[in-house]
């Protein structure tokens, strides 16, 4: 009876499916994937194909070198860039850009008027720019980064008054090459929406010179500044990708 028993027992077992493997747990990798689909954000997943973006974003500007002896360095703007990447290496994606923006300086000033008091009246340095050039979009998992260099053309303005009529005011204006340089890391939240933040080195290639602190005093003191010269721009945007 024991061996009709041990017979049945094997038989039993000869018959019963094999059990599977335990499937390996999935990768991080997997995971951001999986995690960025379930948002609706598929357009950083695409393996291929151009993948456009656009973002919008406000700057907070810091002015380097000629720009910081003029007026007071730190100034307010905005920007709007367009990429679009279409050579796919991996997680690295190459393409160019298209960016558009506007950074303006302010500084209060005292003038003296006729009747021995004093007028308040503001001092202005502004940066328009229009750039394109190359665009590389890196993948890192949950999140991506954005790397560019782009060369095109600036205009600058500087208006500084010294009395309190608009006669009495130092127009200076100059448009240049320039080129800027710089990135930023997104963050994606959902339906291809992300937020944003970068950094950006500009140059001007401007050769015009001001007095960087004029004296009523010295009238005749020369030029010895450059105002249109080096800016960085800070920025926290929105990023859309399509």
């Amino acid at each position: 009876m024991s061996m009709a028993l041990a017979g049945t027992l094997a038989l039993a077992l000869a018959l019963a499916p094999a059990t599977e493997a335990a499937s390996p747990a999935p990768s991080r990798a997997t995971r951001s994937q999986r995690s960025l689909a379930r948002r609706g954000n598929d357009a950083i997943l695409r393996a291929r194909g151009p993948v456009f973006s656009v973002m919008a974003a406000p700057r907070l500007g810091v002015l380097f070198a000629g720009g910081a002896e003029v007026i007071q360095p730190v100034g307010f703007g905005a920007g709007l860039q367009f990429r679009v990447h279409a050579l796919h290496l991996g997680p690295l994606r190459l393409g160019g850009e298209v960016q558009l923006g506007h950074t303006r300086f302010l500084q209060r000033n005292s003038v003296p008027t006729p009747s021995g008091s004093s007028a308040r009246r503001f001092s202005a340095l502004g940066h328009t720019d229009f750039a394109l050039g190359p665009s590389f979009q890196l993948v890192m998992g949950p999140i991506f980064a954005e790397v560019g260099v782009a060369v095109g053309l600036g205009v600058s303005t500087l208006v500084r008054p010294f009395g309190p009529f608009i006669i009495d005011e130092e127009d200076v204006s100059d448009t240049t090459a320039m080129i800027r340089g710089g990135g930023h890391i997104g963050v994606p939240i959902r339906n291809n929406s992300s937020i944003t933040i970068g950094a950006t080195i500009h140059k001007y290639f401007s050769r015009k010179q001001v007095v960087a602190r004029p004296s009523p005093d010295l009238p005749d003191a020369p030029p010895d500044t450059n105002p249109f010269d080096l800016m960085l721009e800070i920025v926290v945007g929105y990023h859309f990708m399509f």
